[in-house]
């Protein structure tokens, strides 16, 4: 969420992090060296305290922000909190039978903070948990995705079919239709698909 607000916040906000942080240890500096700090020393040290605390708190209280102002999630980005069920399609074709694969049914978790975002997917022979992810927004169609990489680890019974390989993917959901999710992977395998899920359950921020 932190890398959709406007760049001069970001900017802002960094340059006043910093400058609590300095005085901050110059404070701790005179402190442990028995020199007196002065008024302002002091005041910058309680400061960089509360400033650390405000951050700490605002990254936990975001998805109660998310929920209490609506507007949040259409101006910056949906809360996409939570499980979510549906299908895997991929476009692989067993070249022994020239058979397609039949869907597979797949489980994704989301869980997004103020500054990190993170995807799990979940089939019966393997898991995929994201690596990076950083979110776009679509102002002009309304739409929001989230790209990602990820390492996938199959189960030991099926990776002789399935080596653990990495891969790239994004999902994305319209302003209109927060409960569905589409979008596409793509694997080192050279392989692609297509996900669709919907949301099952917005309760993986109390699970934590």
């Amino acid at each position: 969420m932190w890398s959709l607000l406007p760049r001069k916040l970001q900017a802002t906000a960094i340059v006043f992090a910093t400058i609590i942080a300095y005085l901050g240890l110059e404070w701790t500096y005179a402190w442990f060296a028995s020199t007196p700090p002065g008024p302002f020393r002091q005041a910058s040290f309680i400061v960089t305290i509360i400033t650390g605390v405000l951050v700490l708190a605002a990254n936990w209280a975001w998805p109660l922000l998310w929920r209490m102002i609506p507007a949040l999630g259409r101006t910056l980005f949906p809360d996409l909190n939570g499980v979510w069920q549906g299908k895997l399609v991929s476009t692989w074709v067993d070249p022994a039978t020239g058979e397609v694969m039949p869907p597979i049914d797949a489980t994704i978790t989301i869980r997004q903070t103020l500054f990190t975002t993170h995807v799990s997917l979940k089939t019966g022979e393997s898991t995929s948990h994201s690596t990076r992810a950083f979110l776009e927004r679509f102002a002009e169609t309304q739409r929001f995705r989230i790209w990602y990489s990820y390492n996938n680890d199959a189960q030991a019974q099926f990776q002789h079919r399935s080596s653990p390989h990495e891969g790239v993917g994004f999902l994305e959901c319209e302003s209109d239709d927060l409960g569905s999710l589409t979008g596409r992977y793509y694997t080192a395998r050279k392989t692609t698909g297509d996900i669709e899920v919907s949301r099952r359950s917005s309760s993986t921020q109390s699970k934590r």
